[in-house]
């Protein structure tokens, strides 16, 4: 049942892409661990800009695959998540990467509103 609507997802992607880039300078972290949460997290922000929903600036990418792609961050998140276990950066990224997967499968396939025609 897909009840979270694409407004709200895109919110959520966005803060979430941010909070990823955060991580590990909030923890402290040093070294090629920045550069793998920044990738996520920059992959993150870029196709969400690209994709077809209200928060989307470039509108190319649809819905549908978007989604999928948040399917991949989540298992990206969740692997470092299991990598990273027995830190709270660890924990903290499998939440993210079971949050994201959950919210893939729950979110409607297309923005509720017609988007605005480009004049």
């Amino acid at each position: 049942m897909r009840v979270i609507p694409t407004r709200l997802h895109g919110a959520i992607d966005y803060l979430v892409s941010v909070l990823v880039l955060a991580l590990p300078f909030m923890a402290g972290e040093q070294g090629g661990l920045r550069w793998v949460f920044a990738a996520v997290g920059c992959a993150g922000i870029l196709y969400s800009l690209i994709t077809d929903y209200e928060w989307g600036v470039v509108r190319l990418l649809p819905m549908p695959w978007h989604l999928a792609l948040d399917v991949v961050f989540g298992v990206a998140m969740l692997a470092l998540g299991i990598i990273l276990w027995l830190s709270l950066l660890g924990v903290i990224s499998a939440v993210i990467g079971i949050a994201a997967l959950i919210l893939a499968a729950i979110t409607e396939l297309r923005p509720r509103t017609a988007r605005p025609i480009a004049s």
